[in-house]
This record gives structure tokens, sequence and C-alpha cells, in this order.
């Protein structure tokens, strides 16, 4: 076995999952092939322990990104309410405006 061509070949799927990754343009399979290589005694435990902490970071990643996505759809809901309340006290005001004119 050329364990020169073996090791290169696992580091070009490592870097080439880590890429997309970060270009924030990756599938499933990207992540499926790194958490596939950070299974220690299957790879050599230096590659391993290298795509565990990517993978790790992926997880925190997408962990973030979804705390966002909530964020903003919490804020999004807090402002259409406002935006009912500040309508509604608008209509308020007019009524009561015309209530004292007449």
């Amino acid at each position: 076995m050329d364990f020169e061509r073996y090791y290169l070949d696992l580091f070009e799927i490592l870097t080439s999952s880590c890429k997309k990754i970060a270009s924030g343009k990756f599938e499933p399979s990207d992540s499926e092939k790194l958490f596939e290589l950070a299974k220690k005694g299957r790879y050599p435990s230096f590659l391993a322990e290298l795509a565990e902490a990517f993978g790790m970071m992926l997880v925190k990643f997408e962990a973030r990104e979804f705390q966002l996505k909530e964020t903003i759809e919490d804020l999004e809901n807090a402002k259409a309410k406002l935006e009912q309340y500040s309508q509604k006290l608008e209509r308020e005001l007019e009524e009561c405006l015309e209530n004292n004119s007449k």
C-alpha cells in the first residue's frame, strides 16, 4: 500500500470538505465525509483529530445559524406586534380627536 498517496487522498478529502463548509456552500455529503474521517481507529489519529475539530466547528456554526434564525424570527414577530399596536393606537387617537371635535 502506498501510504503517502493514501494520506494525501485523505487530506484532499478533508481539505475539500472544509473549503466547501467554510464557503457556506456545502452539502450534507461534505459534513458526512468530515465525520467519517473523524473516526478514530479507522483513520490515522492525527487526521481523525483534525477532522473531529473541524466537525465540532461545523456543529457550533450550525447551532449558531439556527439560533440566529430563531432570533430573527422572534424579532420579526415582535415588530409585527408593535406595528399592530401602533396602528391600534393611531385609530384610537383619531377616534378620540373626532369625539373631542364634536
